[in-house]
Order: C-alpha cells, then structure tokens, then sequence
C-alpha cells in the first residue's frame, strides 16, 4: 500500500512539474526529446523559446542549454549594468546569449578556436540581436601564435599539445596569449573559461592578472588538472568559490569570486 502510496506521489509530482515547468526547461526538454533521434554531428536549427540556433551536434547543445539557461549556471550579479565579460570558449555562442539577455548592456567578446563552430558562434549571435557582441576566432593559450586544434565534431575539442587530445580532424588555427588578453583590461566583471583543457597553464598561483578578475566560471577538465588544485590555486590568488554545478566524471563547472583585499 505504501509503495503505491509513494509511486502515485511521484506520478503526480512530475506531472505538476510538466504543468508548471519554466519555458527554458520546456525547450530543453523538447530538444532533448528530439536529440534522441538525431544522428550526432549533424548539422541542424532548432528554436529554443524566443531564440534561432545552428547547431554542430544536437546531444551536445542540450546540455549546454540545461545547465546555462536552465540551471542558470553562469549567472552573476554585476556592479554596473553594463558589465565587462570575457566569454572564452564560447563555442555556438549559448553562453554569449545568456549574457545579453541577463545584461543587455554588457560589453562582451566571444573566443572561439574550432573554425567551424565560430562560423555557428557568428551566425547564432547576428540572428539573435547580438550583433555587438566582438566576436574572435583564436585559441587561447600560453603564447601568441599558431597551433594545432583537433575537433571531433561537437563541443569536445582542444590544443593538440595537452594531454587527452580528443581524436579528430585536425587544423591550425591562430592563438593568443590569455595573459595579454587579461592585461589588456582594465578590470573584468566576468571571465568565462571553458578552454578545454588549457585552463590549467592560465590558473596559476604567479599570474598578476587574476586580480583584474571579479568573477571568474571555470570548466575543469579533471583529465588536465583536478578541481580541488584550481581551487587551491585561485584561493592563493584570494578568490574564494561561489559555487559549483554541473558535475560529471569528466568536467566540473566551478565558480570564484574575487575577494576584496584591504
């Protein structure tokens, strides 16, 4: 009796979420409904409430979409209304979006190294009234240059030079030093990485840039460096975190905040 007690419960606990869900949730579950026939890497659109997206790879834009715009993983509470955010591994430009739509306002430049998702990254945002949004193609890394960059189709590739290399198609792009981007500003609201990797080589204990930083959201890529040592390191740089979300056996979305010294 108690089981079937618990089990109606249950039924009509999801029911009342389906009734009541959020829009976002809404066109996450619509997606993911018809991520679960799509073949992966295929090229696509999709709607996602008031928004037009070009996709590389449908299964991977779900949960990018969940945790950013459902979960609200990468929202802040700025000093100004027009706030300074470095979107840094911005992929299709989900992330970029958010950002507009939270802070119209806000000065924003998008980095993006696979050439063929910042062709994705250029239309999404012109389509969905982020024609300001600066927009770079370039790897960030540890010197100004060229390398290689490896993509296996979705939103998994990385610098061929760090360790867990996705296998792929392979091309040189152009790459810029992250420090002299950071040094290049004044101060920074927010600085986004999902870097793939390459985190590890900019989060360093002895970089004096950190400091122009108030909030830094960071994607650890625990095959490079485990969350627990970016902690240690940005708690020696006096960030402390703020939150973390998006958990799997692979990456975890972590977030710090600047604490203000004297």
């Amino acid at each position: 009796m108690r089981g079937a007690f618990r089990r109606a419960r249950r039924k009509a606990g999801a029911i009342r979420r389906r009734l009541f869900e959020s829009p976002e949730q809404a066109a996450w579950r619509r997606a993911w409904h018809l991520a679960e026939t799509t073949p992966r890497f295929t090229l696509g659109r999709i709607t996602m409430m008031e928004y037009n997206f070009q996709y590389s790879d449908l299964l991977s834009f779900c949960p990018q979409w969940q945790d950013i715009f459902v979960k609200r993983a990468l929202d802040f509470t700025a000093a100004s209304p027009a706030p300074r955010i470095l979107d840094c591994g911005a992929n299709i430009g989900v992330a970029s979006l958010f950002f507009r739509r939270r802070y119209p306002g806000a000065r924003i430049t998008a980095f993006e190294a696979d050439p063929a998702l910042f062709a994705l990254l250029d239309a999404n945002l012109d389509a969905n009234g982020a024609a300001t949004v600066e927009r770079r193609n370039v790897a960030l890394w540890t010197s100004t240059g060229r390398l290689t960059f490896c993509s296996e189709g979705s939103d998994s590739g990385m610098i061929e030079a760090l360790p867990g290399a996705v296998d792929g198609r392979s091309v040189v792009v152009p790459s810029v030093r992250l420090r002299d981007v950071i040094e290049a500003e004044s101060s920074i609201d927010l600085l986004k990485v999902d870097i793939e990797g390459a985190e590890s080589e900019f989060i360093t204990p002895d970089n004096p840039f950190l400091a122009r930083i108030d909030r830094l959201v960071v994607e650890v890529h625990k095959w490079v460096i485990s969350p627990d040592e970016i902690e240690a390191r940005l708690r020696s740089c006096n960030f402390r975190p703020a939150a973390s979300t998006g958990d799997t056996p692979y990456a975890r979305i972590c977030c710090f905040q600047r604490d203000q010294v004297g």
